[in-house]
């Protein structure tokens, strides 16, 4: 192999490569979907959904501050404390299952 083809091959190994080490070596993400998600417990109405899904969101509910240090003004609510009430309270992530009431916006952090 000649060495021009070497460095050619050596680069396109580090150009696919790069991409991939850089993905696995990325924090891991807030689960953006946790909110959007349906759930589901065996027969239980939707309002006894909401109600326990507000009160998980209070659950989960963290101060969080602008650059400026002052809080924000929306709710942000943890991800993991979120979805561990709502499994506490029996329910299951499920697609077909009851999803949040329109325009209840909440922001996700870890």
């Amino acid at each position: 192999m000649t060495s021009s083809g070497f460095q050619g091959y050596r680069r396109l190994l580090l150009a696919l490569a790069l991409p991939v080490l850089a993905a696995a070596c990325a924090p891991a993400g807030v689960d953006q979907n946790i909110f959007t998600l349906g759930w589901s417990k065996l027969g239980i109405g939707y309002e006894t959904f909401v109600n326990t899904r507000n009160d998980c969101v209070m659950v989960a509910s963290v101060v969080t501050e602008n650059a400026a240090g002052r809080e924000q003004s929306m709710p942000a609510v943890s991800a993991s404390r979120f979805k561990s009430c709502m499994r506490s309270s029996g329910w299951e992530p499920n697609a077909a299952g009851y999803s949040a009431p329109l325009g209840y916006d909440v922001r996700i952090v870890q």
